[in-house]
């Protein structure tokens, strides 16, 4: 999104000379480094770089000044081809290169501490080179033959470009840190690094600039053939009627008394029935007030379920994300069930805690899930996970694998400082802490306890170690409706900075709080909400957060996604706003032009289906071409930042503090299971008892449905352990001489 990072990229006659000037100072330093061999492999990696960089100022330069003025080109010869032939020989020698200097600089690197972040820093290096090769050449490739491109998802890459800079600068800027001391192999890494960002900067400045002018080329010349065609088959046929976007419009037809008449269904689904748990048609429909997701039970009739009580918003929200989500992404997120022993008995407990015998995960089961994948997110949960005594050997196997750890917890040991140093020095990168405001009364009945004092001193640990957080607040109906504005400012404070992100979790009626549903007890059912409600809430409380801005924000957001090719569930809305630094913040719509967005992302959504290649290349020329207010310019290089998290998986330790993400957002019951939706669960599972499942509101389905095959209640397990002790405990009481 170059138009989001304000200004354009570097102009490449600045950088022309600067590594080729460098590399002679770097191999006269290099001269004198001992041990020779050291030395030796050194050298070989700046004379890579020096040939990789004179390959830029011969070759792509000229090209990119000559595209930037409207050049023509002989396609057969194009120089951005010869460069991706050239630039992908040189990664060759550098990857060797790179494994030399790492083994020569792994026997000092322990002395200095930054042997993790280098061995990082040539993962990220190494991941970026095989991308370029793999997706973004073969493109460039493609478009300098006259196209059409591939879709091969390269349009995230050549983005990639406009702020590579940036990226290599922030693991350099951790190399750096790392290194400590002085020596002269530190001086002969740091000048290394010099030349890396030199260049990322000329790939900034040349390849990104040389790959938008073909994209845009490309991309006239398709709309304008599509264009053509229209006109043709509008001669040939007459005028196009105008349709309804595919959905079901039935005037006449009357719903419940208390909904009033239907005016359309927006879509024909699957769900599952609100009593027994089965799989039954459903149908997501819109009524003059209120969406519903209604499902038809041969058994039960007809169950509701409440989406939305804004209904317009509803419905182009629905069936916009459908239009972008076609596609079925691969899943990169993972909760890890490692546990279904908790030190809380909630009585809303989603896992229904210490009521079954079920084991504890082995490490075996993450080590599989790892060993197909890396970069993706490890969110380390269950009923409570730092009952494990292992859990800091899990964090560190997902941090050694190249993954994000997170670690979701009800807080009670992050009261102690000690707990909280161990699990940031073991490689957690964010803590999702259960927090549902400040009213400990609310606490009781959520969770058996009062927490709240608990909880504010977890929050105060969790500052002093420095770990990023995510506040998730459960929100129950007529209970503690007033905190999620009062949340809200809370995390908005100064010294609240470590909060990067606020959930609001609408209860639901899962585990625990649906067992009480079988034992005839409606309190928590009732409480129950969707997302779109506690959304209700925040605007109602906090005028600056707008509905319609929220909506024009996700249609954003899930065109990002679609671009990336990432999951996420319609039930999970998102907003963005900047701290003040004064306990206030800015909507993210002061910051952005949102209007401009929203029609940049309808036309997206409207070509996606047709011809996805023209709606990603048409998409990124108009991100080229949105821009922000000049006030907010000092926040270009952040944003940036946040589009590489939307790729590579939202770590929250890298969100920069000014932002505060707010999520309004629901896990999936038998009450709001629908099965278009959970197909897009932004969240995978592992378990124990289910086994791999790709989608978590599946997975929680069939928990329930296993819940419901047994006649165990919620904390019997914990209680049977209870007696258990005492019967022992009377045993050896009898057994003792003075008993007797």
């Amino acid at each position: 999104m170059r138009g989001l990072r304000g200004g354009g990229p570097h102009r490449p006659d600045a950088r022309r000379a600067r590594p080729l000037r460098r590399a002679g100072k770097l191999r006269e330093a290099a001269a004198e480094l001992e041990p020779a061999e050291t030395r030796r492999r050194l050298l070989a990696f700046l004379d890579d770089l020096s040939r990789h960089a004179g390959i830029e100022n011969e070759r792509l330069f000229p090209a990119a000044e000559a595209m930037e003025q409207g050049g023509d080109f002989d396609l057969g010869a194009h120089p951005l081809v010869e460069a991706c032939e050239r630039a992908t020989a040189w990664h060759n020698e550098l990857r060797k290169v790179m494994t030399s200097v790492d083994r020569a600089f792994a026997r000092t690197a322990p002395k200095h501490g930054f042997g993790d972040t280098w061995d990082a820093f040539c993962r990220g290096m190494k991941d970026h080179m095989k991308t370029e090769e793999e997706v973004l050449f073969p493109a460039l490739v493609a478009l300098a033959a006259g196209g059409p491109p591939p879709d091969n998802g390269f349009e995230g890459p050549l983005a990639d470009l406009q702020h590579e800079l940036a990226e290599v600068r922030e693991l350099a800027d951790r190399v750096r840190a790392g290194i400590g001391g002085a020596n002269r192999q530190k001086k002969k890494i740091l000048a290394a690094l010099d030349e890396l960002e030199a260049h990322a900067a000329l790939e900034e400045a040349v390849l990104y600039r040389g790959g938008m002018a073909l994209l845009k080329r490309w991309t006239e010349a398709a709309e304008n053939a599509e264009a053509a065609e229209n006109a043709e088959a509008t001669d040939e046929g007459g005028a196009e009627e105008a349709g309804d976007g595919g959905a079901v419009v039935e005037e006449v037809a009357r719903g419940p008394e208390d909904l009033g008449p239907v005016v359309e269904v927006i879509r024909t689904t699957r769900g599952t029935c609100s009593v027994c748990n089965k799989d039954v048609p459903a149908k997501v429909v819109r009524y003059a007030e209120s969406v519903q997701l209604e499902k038809d039970c041969d058994e039960h009739g007809i169950t509701r379920q409440l989406l939305s009580r804004a209904p317009d918003y509803w419905a182009e929200l629905d069936r916009f994300y459908f239009k972008v989500n076609s596609e079925n992404y691969p899943q990169r997120d993972f909760i890890i069930r490692m546990t279904e022993t908790c030190n809380l008995d909630c009585p809303i407990c989603l896992a229904k805690a210490n009521t079954e015998d079920t084991p504890d995960l082995d490490l075996s089961g993450l080590e599989e899930l790892l060993s197909q994948r890396r970069g993706i997110k490890i969110d380390l949960m269950a009923a409570e996970p730092t009952l494990r005594k292992d859990l800091e050997d899990w964090v560190r196997r997902v941090k050694e694998t190249g993954n994000i750890a997170a670690l979701h917890t009800n807080g009670i040991k992050l009261a102690s400082l000690d707990y909280a140093r161990r699990i940031k020095e073991a490689g957690v990168d964010e803590v999702f802490l259960q927090f549902d405001g400040f009213n400990d009364d609310a606490h009781e009945v959520l969770r058996g306890r009062r927490l709240l004092e608990t909880r504010l001193k977890a929050l105060r640990n969790l500052r002093e170690v420095g770990l990023a957080t995510s506040l998730i607040v459960v929100i129950a109906r007529g209970l503690n409706e007033e905190e999620v504005g009062r949340t809200y400012r809370f995390a908005l404070q100064p010294e609240n900075s470590h909060i990067r992100e606020v959930f609001f979790l609408g209860l639901r009626v899962l585990g625990s709080a649906r067992d009480s549903l079988k034992q005839n007890h409606r309190d928590l059912v009732d409480m129950a909400m969707m997302p779109d409600e506690t959304l209700d809430l925040l605007a109602a409380q906090e005028p600056s957060i707008k509905r319609e801005h929220v909506k024009q924000f996700n249609k954003f957001y899930f065109t990002m996604l679609s671009n990336f090719r990432v999951k996420k569930c319609l039930y999970v809305q998102h907003y963005l706003v900047e701290r003040d630094g004064k306990g206030g913040a800015r909507p993210f719509s002061d910051i952005v032009d949102l209007d401009r967005l929203e029609k940049a992302c309808d036309r997206y959504a409207d070509t996606l289906g047709r011809n996805p290649q023209l709606a990603r290349a048409r998409f990124m020329l108009d991100m080229a071409r949105a821009g922000m207010n000049r006030e907010a310019m000092k926040l270009a290089m952040d944003l940036v930042k946040m589009q590489v998290l939307l790729k590579l998986g939202m770590n929250l330790r890298k969100v920069p503090e000014r932002f505060l993400i707010l999520g309004f957002i629901t896990a999936c019951d038998p009450f709001n299971f629908d099965s278009q939706v959970a197909v897009n669960c932004g969240k995978g599972e592992l378990s124990v008892d289910g086994g791999f499942i790709d989608s978590g509101a599946v997975a929680n389905v069939r928990r329930e449905q296993r819940f419901d095959a047994t006649d165990r209640r919620p904390g019997e397990k914990k209680r049977r352990k209870v007696a258990e002790r005492k019967a022992a405990r009377k045993a050896r009481e009898a057994d003792r001489p003075e008993a007797k």
